[in-house]
């Protein structure tokens, strides 16, 4: 899976970088201005997950100022628990999101949005491992900087709100995902197809 979106990303990005045009105005300042879009079609990936052994892509659709996503993750050797020294915790195969978003000011888009989150939560001094599944909701904030007309770097912040689950080991030792996470997000994007 993390080849297919890679070589996916790779084809989008190169063939889109070759054919960049602009209608009008400059390529930092096209005209008419990228947040005019009346329809869109996007693409996306977290770079860093892939640093991590990971893999990420979303796909977008832009109709007016509204915006809807889905995306699936799998955060690979990245680990997310920043609360409890005596645990890790990564996001594993079968997690997805899906996302409803509104661009309030040129292109600062708020966000709801669910996930699905399969995490393995790991003991540190033993190495054993639990799953734990949360379906998530949350908020979400970010400004969608374009470099020309296709390509954009999207940085974000997400505020994750979840019940309260446990994991129970071996030694009697209980884990207690965290109802509540903020989590900066940075996305690098393609938009191949558009219209105004």
């Amino acid at each position: 899976m993390k080849t297919i979106s890679v070589l996916a990303l790779f084809l989008l990005f190169s063939t889109t970088l070759l054919a960049q045009k602009e209608s009008s105005g400059t390529f930092w300042k096209p005209s008419p201005a990228n947040y005019e879009v009346k329809r869109a079609l996007e693409i996306e990936a977290l770079p860093f997950v892939y640093l991590s052994q990971g893999y990420h892509v979303g796909v977008g659709y832009r109709l007016q100022k509204f915006r809807f996503r889905a995306s699936i993750i799998d955060a690979g050797t990245f680990n997310s628990e920043n609360s409890n020294d005596k645990f890790e915790r990564f996001e594993t195969k079968g997690t997805f999101g899906i996302f409803a978003g509104y661009n309030i000011w040129k292109n600062l888009e708020t966000y709801v949005f669910v996930d699905r989150q399969v995490f393995d939560i790991k003991q540190k001094t033993t190495s054993e491992t639990k799953q734990l599944t949360s379906v998530t909701p949350g908020l979400g904030i970010s400004y969608q900087f374009f470099i020309g007309r296709y390509f954009y770097v999207q940085p974000g912040l997400h505020l994750y709100m979840r019940g309260s689950q446990e994991a129970k080991f071996s030694d009697n030792t209980t884990y207690s995902l965290s109802t509540v996470d903020f989590f900066p997000v940075v996305r690098f994007g393609v938009r191949p197809w558009k219209k105004f």
